[in-house]
């Protein structure tokens, strides 16, 4: 059987466990009156951070988050009450705020796949709509209008702009649209972070296959980021957001290096790069959920965005009707059904809560991926199979360990769960630790001392 080694020294620190673990939409999906509620789910993968954009899925969209769903008569007083019909949002924030995660609020509306688009466009008015969304803000921060004191700090205008289901109009308009927005936000709500825009990813870099509309992303990125550095236009960009959907982490890290040297050499230095969507390729015939080796993927795409130069990651979907959804489900409307990428997220907060990211050494690309993390009184180490089979030898330099416990995760089991298993203490005083590892299988090793 082949060997392989990978050397975690736990006096090498390498920075924050990054908030990877987020994800799009809340805990409660189903339809306007959000039937199904997996708040304990998310509290369990300790998710950091939910973004808003398309959330309650495809059936609430007339209910909340998005523009017209708050302010429905567009020529309505922009500053009475009665003019917003903010319960929905707020019932749906609250889900949220339950949970302990912060919220990353997509100002705009979302997707319409339709040939007629009804509010996926340029609004007459743009000074009037920057002032909704200071109506929004003040309701949500500041109490305005019956409202709450979420302190709310991430705020995104629009989102897939340079999508021809999710903008009608030119990009000019989404240019002008922005920063008309971001500089009125800017100067009334000066510690809030403003971003932009969704941006669908840079597929065109590296595939042979990418569709015409895919060649249009990253140009429109371009020309953005000159529209909004250039004196005449200037406007503040906190934080930018992008696509990845790819099955191939290598893909995610080479986006992540690309998205972040562009944005420098744009001279965005301090703009944080968020990767706003990512999941899996959709393949077609088996669901995502339900492919065996997705566990794994998951997980070394995770990896590979901790070692990347990117600031957030956020997984897409929660929506239990959406087909990207492989993390839980209610098919039967009454029993949650977790998949195996719920336990790899679960797995992932567990080095999250601990905090700081310790050297595991140069990566076995595309055979092994590696991450370790230390706390206070605890350690843990990640690992997902990609293409290995036989043994991995951990030699754990400067620990101050001498116990842990393995978990494994093989992928398949009833449903696409998983299959689980769980040693007993095992003593690692001598420094070393033995795998025996198989291709699509998650391991989780929890580092103390009895």
């Amino acid at each position: 059987m082949q060997k392989k080694e990978i050397r975690i020294d736990f006096e090498k620190k390498c920075g924050r466990i990054k908030p990877l673990n987020c994800i799009n939409g809340g805990p409660r999906s189903g339809g306007y009156n959000l039937p199904f509620d997996f708040t304990d789910e998310f509290c369990e993968m300790g998710v950091p951070v939910v973004r808003t954009a398309g959330s309650a899925g495809e059936y609430g969209l007339n209910q909340y988050i998005n523009i017209h769903c708050i302010f429905p008569d567009p020529d309505a007083d922009e500053t009475l009450e009665e003019s917003y019909n903010f319960l929905p949002t707020d019932l749906y924030l609250a889900s949220i705020r339950n949970t302990g995660a912060d919220i990353l609020y997509r100002l705009g509306e979302g997707r319409e796949p339709y040939s007629r688009k009804l509010y996926a466009r340029a609004p007459k008015d743009p000074e009037k709509w920057a002032r909704i969304c200071e109506h929004i803000i003040m309701h949500y921060n500041e109490g305005w209008a019956n409202g709450f004191k979420l302190n709310v700090k991430l705020w995104e205008i629009w989102s897939a702009p340079d999508s021809s289901e999710c903008w009608a109009d030119g990009e000019r308009e989404y240019f002008e649209l922005y920063r008309i927005t971001a500089n009125y936000l800017r100067e009334r709500f000066p510690r809030i972070k403003i971003g932009a825009y969704g941006a669908r990813g840079f597929y065109s870099l590296n595939r042979l296959d990418a569709t015409e509309e895919m060649k249009r992303y990253v140009p429109f990125m371009q020309r953005f980021f000159a529209y909004i550095t250039a004196e005449a236009t200037a406007a503040p960009l906190d934080f930018f957001t992008w696509a990845c959907y790819t099955s191939n982490p290598e893909e995610l890290a080479m986006h992540a290096k690309y998205a972040r040297n562009y944005l420098d050499s744009a001279g965005l230095r301090r703009t944080k790069s968020i990767i706003c969507e990512y999941n899996t390729v959709d393949r077609g015939g088996t669901p995502p959920a339900l492919r065996d080796g997705l566990p794994s993927e998951l997980l070394a795409s995770l990896i590979m965005a901790q070692k990347s130069p990117v600031d957030m990651l956020i997984y897409s979907t929660s929506d239990i009707y959406s087909r990207e959804n492989a993390l839980f489900s209610m098919d039967d409307h009454q029993t949650p059904h977790r998949y195996a990428s719920f336990s790899v997220m679960k797995s992932f907060a567990s080095l999250y809560k601990l905090g700081t990211a310790v050297d595991t050494g140069d990566d076995h690309r595309k055979e092994l991926y590696a991450l370790a993390a230390i706390g206070k009184d605890e350690g843990a180490f990640l690992l997902s199979v990609r293409n290995h089979e036989g043994r991995v030898e951990l030699v754990l330099n400067s620990s101050p360990f001498n116990t842990c416990t393995v978990s494994k995760l093989q992928p398949g089991g009833v449903r696409g769960k998983g299959t689980s298993y769980r040693s007993k203490d095992v003593d690692v005083s001598s420094g070393r630790l033995l795998l025996s590892v198989s291709p699509g299988e998650v391991y989780t090793v929890s580092f103390f001392s009895k």
